[in-house]
């Protein structure tokens, strides 16, 4: 079950593993569209990447 936390501090629990996609959808239907791709712990990752541990997620667009 990741606990993934955001930039801002917030948290977001996941019963399953999840993609960085699915983590961006959960956010907002904006940013899932804006989504390239994802910093896990710093690690810039595709947003097909799925996240099965505990960490830290920044979403990563072009604005």
């Amino acid at each position: 079950m990741p606990e993934i936390t955001l930039p801002d501090g917030s948290r977001r629990s996941f019963a399953e593993p999840v993609s960085v996609s699915e983590v961006a959808r959960d956010i907002g239907a904006g940013l899932a569209r804006a989504a390239l791709a994802g910093k896990v712990d710093g690690r810039l990752v595709d947003t097909d990447f799925v996240i099965t541990d505990d960490c830290q997620l920044a979403i990563v667009t072009d604005r």
